[in-house]
């Protein structure tokens, strides 16, 4: 039997058994609900091939096979970043013996005007014990001053009277320009810098690639 003749069928045993009235409300609503499914199963379709095709995920977007394309303002802003930690800095150093340590660098024009003058070249300085708190040494051209009063503690780098250089392992109190400040615990400072004996302090610059 076909799918037509089923369906007089159907309709034949609905009029046997209810009024006309009846039969044609139920045929519209057999109607209607095929024609909400038909939507819903649409919708579902549409819904199914946008999920494939492509995501969003924070500043990209993550395609139907899983790879992420970045959105071209982020990459700028990316590249822009890490021009910027590409930039060269001076690191300041000095050696004495077999220590080696940096130096933080104060922010000044004396220190400024000390880094460029090491960075023509490693400057080797011999340095004498004064006071039993620092050693000292002569530098070998002249340095703008920038002189206030300071207590210094173990690893300060001063300079003093524009053409001398010193280097505490100790506390003092005077008039004199800070240049910067050794990298290392006071014992570390007080072994390679203290006592008596003279020293030979190497000072050099680095760069960051």
């Amino acid at each position: 039997m076909s799918n037509t003749d089923k369906e007089t069928s159907k309709y034949i045993s609905l009029s046997l058994r209810h009024k006309p009235e009846e039969i044609e409300i139920m045929k519209y609503l057999h109607l209607k609900t095929c024609r909400i499914l038909t939507i819903i199963l649409l919708i579902l379709m549409l819904v199914g091939c946008a999920s494939s095709r492509q995501v969003m995920d924070g500043d990209g977007m993550i395609d139907g096979d899983g790879e992420i394309e970045l959105n071209e303002q982020n990459t700028e802003h990316t590249v822009s970043i890490d021009d910027e930690d590409m930039t060269p800095t001076a690191i300041l150093g000095v050696i004495v013996g077999d220590s080696v340590f940096s130096i933080y660098v104060e922010d000044n024009s004396s220190a400024k005007a000390f880094i460029e003058e090491v960075n023509h070249g490693n400057v080797q300085i011999d340095m004498h014990d004064y006071g039993n708190f620092e050693k000292v040494g002569d530098l070998p051209w002249n340095l703008p001053t920038n002189d206030e009063e300071l207590t210094t503690v173990p690893g300060d780098v001063i300079l003093y009277q524009g053409n001398k250089i010193t280097i505490y392992y100790d506390e003092n109190t005077w008039n004199f320009t800070k240049l910067g400040h050794i990298n290392a615990t006071q014992e570390e400072i007080r072994e390679a810098f203290g006592g008596k004996d003279d020293i030979t302090a190497e000072f050099f610059v680095e760069w960051t690639e």
